[in-house]
């Protein structure tokens, strides 16, 4: 399956998720954003033991691209800059994999 396809899905979910128990809102989308772009990376990583330029700009360009189509004005380049700041420092935690299942589950309970 197409990786931006993979991406859209999840974001789609979890915005969905969150809108439906009233908890959405722009910090919780860029938590959102960096988890699954972390995510995304974290697992390209594992995979090929490397992640290129291209390849976080894609990820991210994903990200910015589904998040300014699903809220506008409201999702700006500051908070496209938190979240890639966020992922980024996110992966640095050896303790990654963990944060991102708890968050998960967070989102969905």
């Amino acid at each position: 399956m197409d990786i931006k396809i993979v991406i859209q899905q999840h974001l789609d979910e979890l915005f969905y998720i969150a809108d439906q128990k009233g908890k959405l809102n722009t910090n919780l989308v860029v938590e959102i954003g960096a988890y699954i772009g972390a995510g995304v990376l974290r697992g390209r990583f594992a995979t090929n033991k490397e992640v290129t330029q291209e390849e976080i700009n894609g990820v991210f360009g994903v990200i910015g691209d589904f998040c300014k189509q699903s809220f506008g004005r409201s999702y700006t380049k500051v908070h496209f800059k938190k979240t890639t700041v966020l992922a980024l420092n996110l992966l640095q935690k050896t303790s990654f994999d963990d944060d991102l299942q708890t968050f998960l589950l967070e989102i969905k309970k």
